[in-house]
């Protein structure tokens, strides 16, 4: 449950309209039901934790991951799949977590970024991050195949492109770099993490939680259940009901939710030459504390 009936109507009403009108229309819409929907207020108040990214950088597969964990555990049946606050609903031992992109930065230019996290004071945060080289790569198709905003934009294009791009990424996860004492708890969890160690990271994620006692038995089902491979295979298929894990057209493998979900690979696509620029902002601005030594 990520957004309310007026939020659902309003989104449903610009994805049918023409690409130019999408272009022009959807960013903004996005950024003004992020911040002033009283429905989103509502849930950010009797949230217990909060699960926030940048898109691209494992949300969904964290989500999947949190939620095949705790179904396990508790026993839940017929839950809807990815939904991860409809849980609590359903059991009440299970915390009430709150999944979203926090501030939209996708559509924002890093002006436009808020820089303060006043929301989540006192408040339990997990904040997943990857390389943004790797994330500029799979958002551009994001944007242009999967939600078709501005679809001719090349990638080479959408990397410098003022709005949303690698230059808000790197704004982004600064401000949350300056705020990370602002929650009364944080766990900052790396893409390249999930890869390394899955275990690890899913253990850590229920974990920080407040679910210590799930075994390692659910963990690796958790784990097993939602390896990149067969979330993509399941995706192909049409077992998933809700959109969010619906492939942008069948026939596009790159329209896919579940695309490649790979470390490193912007290599293969990306010009040596923005490779190199990227890197370079990334040396010398980029806070430290995200550990990516370039």
């Amino acid at each position: 449950m990520s957004s309310g009936p007026v939020d659902k109507v309003t989104m449903k009403l610009v994805a049918a309209t023409p690409a130019a009108f999408r272009s022009a229309v959807h960013p903004s819409t996005s950024r003004f039901v992020e911040r002033w929907s009283p429905y989103r207020w509502y849930l950010n108040q009797r949230a217990d934790a909060f699960l926030l990214w940048f898109p691209k950088t494992g949300g969904t597969w964290a989500r999947m991951q949190l939620h095949t964990a705790f179904t396990k555990h508790f026993g839940i049946v017929g839950a809807p799949p990815l939904e991860l606050e409809p849980l609590a609903d359903l059991d009440p031992r299970v915390p009430r977590i709150r999944p979203f992109h926090d501030d939209a930065p996708h559509w924002r230019r890093p002006e436009q970024l808020r820089t303060h996290k006043r929301r989540y004071a006192g408040r339990r945060v997990l904040l997943l991050v990857r390389d943004p080289r790797d994330v500029v790569v799979s958002l551009h198709l994001q944007v242009t195949r999967r939600w078709k905003v501005d679809p001719t934009m090349t990638l080479d294009e959408f990397i410098w492109h003022p709005r949303g791009s690698f230059r808000t990424m790197i704004r982004y996860y600064n401000i949350w770099a300056q705020n990370r004492h602002v929650p009364s708890d944080l766990l900052l969890m790396r893409y390249e993490d999930m890869h390394a160690d899955p275990h690890a990271a899913v253990r850590s994620m229920v974990d920080f939680m407040g679910v210590s006692d799930v075994t390692d038995e659910t963990i690796r089902a958790a784990v097993d259940e939602n390896r990149i491979d067969r979330i993509r295979v399941r995706e192909a298929q049409g077992e998933y009901a809700t959109r969010r894990l619906q492939p942008g057209d069948p026939t596009d493998p790159d329209s896919f939710k579940a695309r490649k979900g790979e470390v490193g690979s912007f290599r293969e696509v990306v010009r040596a030459e923005d490779v190199a620029r990227m890197t370079a902002i990334m040396r010398e601005e980029l806070d430290p504390w995200y550990g990516y030594r370039v």
